[in-house]
């Protein structure tokens, strides 16, 4: 006979992964291109930068819109290749090579309340200049400095080391 066991809502069965920042991962080797003051029809003139971009074959990624224009990532070897690429678009635009990815895992971020709110203020805190902020279901991504990113890394740790203890 099979024997029926209730299922208690705060278990965890061995599939699920805990609740909370599960860990930290940093990527190196990035630019960030800001595109901005588009002038006249700025969905056309993002079009026309992307396609430039598409032109050049060079991968994008993170990207954001902004009312005047937009902002992505490159890989930071192929900032000079963007940058022949987008000039001729004749749109303001600027490079900020020597840039890395914060990654923070956590399961059902968005749920969890309160969390991301705490994860920018300890970000805040940390004075670190921060070009980008993202956040999926189970991670927030950040775009900083490369000089900046593993000084912010230790800071979550220490952070997420104070709320276990």
């Amino acid at each position: 006979m099979t024997k029926i066991v209730p299922q208690v809502a705060d278990r965890e069965t061995e599939f699920e992964k805990r609740r909370g920042v599960s860990r930290l991962e940093v990527r190196h080797g990035f630019a960030q291109v800001h595109v901005s003051q588009i002038e006249g029809d700025v969905m056309r003139g993002r079009l026309f930068v992307l396609e430039a971009v598409t032109n050049a074959a060079i991968s994008i990624d993170f990207l954001k819109l902004s009312p005047s224009g937009m902002s992505f990532l490159v890989p930071e070897d192929k900032g000079e290749e963007v940058e022949r690429a987008i000039e001729p678009t004749g749109v303001h635009f600027s490079i900020h090579s020597a840039r890395s990815i914060l990654l923070v895992h956590a399961v059902n971020i968005r749920d969890e309340e309160g969390m991301i709110a705490s994860l920018v203020q300890t970000l805040i805190g940390t004075g670190a200049e921060v070009d980008h902020l993202g956040d999926m279901h189970d991670r927030m991504l950040m775009v900083l400095r490369t000089e900046d990113v593993e000084r912010v890394a230790e800071r979550f740790q220490e952070t997420l080391t104070e709320r276990v203890s």
